[in-house]
């Protein structure tokens, strides 16, 4: 007899277990997560939180749920309830971004774009040069200018490296070609050696150039030991063959 009230008393709490939880509000962890998702969406934040989908939260229903951020930030999601104060839960949030920093990021690239079409990378002078010095590494820096500006500019090194001034450039100023010498290998009133073969005698005297002169150019030059004038090409640095006298 006693063991049937038993029993009896048990299938009684039983039913009121039962009835009492299946009346209480629950939630799935596939809902709580697009509720999530949703809610940050209208802060500007898109967030994947980490909630197990098979998961059933009972307790407090959707529109009751409070999402906050912990440690001000959205790294961990903070989930409260406004009629059930012991409803608390915390859960890792994996932020990707906002669909404001995505128009930022997208209006940057666009904006970077437009400029890579619009601009090219040249040489330009981190400080003043005069008429005539020689162009050093140290003397330049690679940047991007407008193409219009451009023309004429450099974007290889060795293209401009030792090379001479034609004219006086101020700190800033793009590097152009017409800006430079050509690839003298002899300069005016500079000492040169003159060469001359005749046949199979071969003699070299000292001269002075009398205009600059590139490989190959044909310029004059004073003889200092006899100081006539002769002409020839340029031969290579600080040297002429001669091929004829000029009286």
């Amino acid at each position: 007899m006693v063991i049937k009230r038993v029993l009896l008393l048990i299938a009684i709490w039983c039913s009121f277990t039962i009835e009492s939880l299946s009346s209480q509000e629950r939630i799935s962890g596939t809902n709580l997560v697009d509720l999530i998702i949703q809610r940050l969406s209208e802060q500007g934040v898109s967030a994947q939180p980490v909630i197990k989908k098979n998961r059933v939260f009972t307790g407090c229903s959707s529109d009751k749920i409070v999402i906050s951020k912990r440690d001000k930030s959205w790294k961990t999601i903070r989930l409260t309830c406004t009629d059930n104060n012991s409803w608390r839960y915390s859960f890792r949030n994996k932020v990707t971004g906002s669909p404001e920093k995505d128009k930022i990021k997208l209006a940057q690239n666009f904006s970077e774009k437009s400029k890579s079409q619009n601009t090219q990378a040249v040489f330009i002078l981190v400080k003043p040069k005069q008429k005539g010095d020689r162009i050093e590494e140290a003397d330049l820096i690679l940047t991007h200018k407008n193409k219009l500006l451009s023309r004429g500019a450099f974007d290889d090194l060795k293209l401009v490296l030792g090379k001479r001034l034609k004219k006086s450039l101020q700190k800033g100023s793009i590097l152009k070609a017409i800006h430079l010498n050509p690839d003298w290998l002899v300069y005016k009133n500079q000492r040169i050696i003159i060469e001359n073969n005749i046949g199979e005698i071969y003699v070299a005297m000292e001269g002075i150039a009398l205009s600059n002169g590139a490989k190959g150019d044909r310029i004059l030059a004073k003889n200092i030991s006899s100081n006539k004038t002769v002409e020839g090409f340029v031969k290579s640095e600080k040297k002429i063959s001669i091929f004829r006298k000029i009286y």
